[in-house]
């Protein structure tokens, strides 16, 4: 049996050649790109039949008659109002203060 010298530098701490580690990492990598493609597949199934649908329920009011979302207000507007586009100071406000969410729908 032929031996061969090793640099020091090529074996790590478990005893596997460095080689052996990388291919195992990337091994590793590419069956967490095929679980989350997986999981991106399914996701599509399940929703892909939502995407022509129409508004429904408090969606009207929330996104399709609030002037924030429409943008008729000016965007500061965003952070006073409430989800429905009322003044969070007003009585009739739901209080709702969810700003980010108003701000994808614009």
């Amino acid at each position: 049996m032929k031996r061969r010298l090793i640099n020091s530098g090529s074996i790590n701490r478990n005893g596997n050649s460095d080689e052996e580690e990388w291919s195992e990492m990337t091994d590793f990598i590419l069956d967490g790109w095929r679980s989350h493609l997986l999981v991106l597949t399914v996701t599509l199934i399940c929703y892909v039949n939502g995407l022509r649908g129409d508004f429904v329920h408090d969606d009207i009011p929330a996104i399709t008659m609030n002037r924030d979302v429409l943008g008729y207000n000016p965007l500061s507007h965003l952070f006073l109002n409430d989800f429905w586009g009322t003044s969070m100071g007003d009585v009739a406000s739901h209080k709702s203060y969810r700003p980010l969410t108003t701000l994808t729908f614009r």
